[in-house]
């Protein structure tokens, strides 16, 4: 609650903190076992775009984020990724909306997205993940 009440006086709202405890915690699962981490790119703040980047000067390259705001079209097999979009750029592509102002827009069941899952992803061999 002290952490919370410190950042309300700085004026951040705790909606907009996540916390974490270590991936050690959870069976060494982390978010480096499936190559996934999610980050923010883009924002716009009193009317003017802002691009939010990850280039750590101690990195080799493979922790540089996405920048600006985002395309992703369905090429052949593949979706391919393209960074710095103008904003009718950016409103095209495979992207959708899911949540928009605090409101829902796409409402699928639970069982729906689980099906397009299991369709997308393949399951690593036992044994063959190494930490």
């Amino acid at each position: 609650m002290a952490i919370l009440s410190r950042l309300a006086d700085k004026g951040f709202a705790s909606a907009n903190v996540v916390f974490g405890i270590g991936s050690y915690t959870y069976q060494v699962v982390s978010r480096d076992t499936f190559g996934f981490a999610m980050k923010a790119i883009y924002a716009e703040v009193g009317g003017e775009s802002v691009d939010i980047f990850k280039d750590p000067a101690t990195d080799d390259g493979t922790k540089k984020s996405a920048k600006g705001l985002l395309r992703v079209e369905y090429e052949g097999t593949n979706f391919v990724l393209y960074e710095e979009q103008t904003r009718s750029e950016f409103e095209g592509g495979a992207l959708v909306p899911v949540f928009r102002d605090g409101n829902l827009l796409v409402d699928e069941p639970l069982s729906t997205i689980r099906d397009r899952l299991m369709d997308s992803w393949q399951c690593p061999a036992p044994g063959s993940v190494r930490f």
